[in-house]
């Protein structure tokens, strides 16, 4: 009987205990920094691919904060979502997922504000990336602090796109938002978050016998 239990909690485990679905979602693997378009010691402006497994929207870029001079968040790397102004546009980058029909998700992600500019808002959505159409959206002002957002979705069984971007755009270097710390999770069901309480402890009990 406890094996019995054991085995459905590990299976429960290995269903759910997924980690973040998005990769480079903490944005640390940053091979092109200091050869963007734009640069100092401080800062790099990337386009295109040049932040690995993430696409900055063609025309647009996104700018790269690491340690040395500007504000960050977490590691050595976070993201100043104005993209330095870059064709008149602030950010516009996105990484497609993976989703499972029906499955709940989290999508968790940390902000705060440097500068207080008044005209843009940071937009965080989560679209389908065959049609666009938005699953879920966030919109962020001037806040002063450290915030840690969640937004809560439901897979389609298709492909899901994280987009990051302002709406309304500033169109200029305003220095408003600092992003890090994406990741999507998998989020269990009850049932199987008891499963997983009832796994763990058959499995107690057999290291105890």
């Amino acid at each position: 009987m406890f094996f019995r239990c054991g085995f459905v909690g590990a299976m429960a485990l290995t269903t759910f205990a997924q980690g973040n679905i998005l990769v480079n979602g903490d944005f640390e693997n940053m091979p092109n920094f200091g050869a963007g378009i734009n640069r100092d010691p401080g800062y790099t402006l990337l386009t295109g691919t040049d932040i690995p497994n993430w696409t900055i929207v063609d025309g647009y870029g996104a700018t790269v904060h690491n340690t040395v001079l500007y504000p960050t968040i977490s590691g050595n790397f976070s993201i100043n979502t104005d993209g330095e102004g870059y064709n008149g546009h602030n950010i516009n980058m996105y990484q497609d997922f993976a989703t499972s029909a029906n499955q709940a998700y989290e999508l968790k992600f940390d902000w705060k504000n440097w500068y207080e500019a008044s005209t843009p808002l940071l937009r965080i959505s989560v679209e389908d990336a065959a049609t666009n159409s938005v699953v879920v959206e966030g919109y962020y002002g001037i806040l002063a602090g450290l915030h840690s957002e969640t937004l809560n979705f439901v897979g389609t069984g298709g492909a899901l796109r994280v987009r990051i971007s302002h709406s309304p755009e500033s169109g200029y270097n305003d220095n408003t938002f600092i992003v890090d710390n994406f990741a999507v999770e998998a989020v269990p069901a009850p049932g199987a978050a008891g499963l997983l309480s009832l796994g763990a402890l058959a499995a107690g009990r057999r290291r105890r016998r």
